[in-house]
């Protein structure tokens, strides 16, 4: 696998935080899988968006006030 060069400017992340599906709550956090080449890179992202890696919960969105955990992928059957 080959990796970007470190010279490459990533753009911020940049999706909506929005709401609780199931008390609707603004204090969600995005679980994003991968993980920027070094501290420096994750500079201008939200506090609540933490990269997880390659080791991913089987979820993306987790709220802070109830504790819910869902996805933000639709569902396919």
């Amino acid at each position: 696998m080959m990796l970007p060069p470190d010279d490459l400017e990533r753009e911020p992340y940049d999706v909506p935080r929005g709401a609780c599906p199931a008390c609707g709550s603004g204090d969600v956090t995005h679980l994003v899988i991968g993980l920027p080449s070094g501290p420096e890179a994750m500079e201008g992202d939200p506090d609540w968006v933490h990269w997880v890696g390659c080791v991913h919960p089987g979820f993306d969105r987790e709220c802070g006030s109830c504790g819910a955990t869902w996805s933000s992928r639709p569902v396919s059957v």
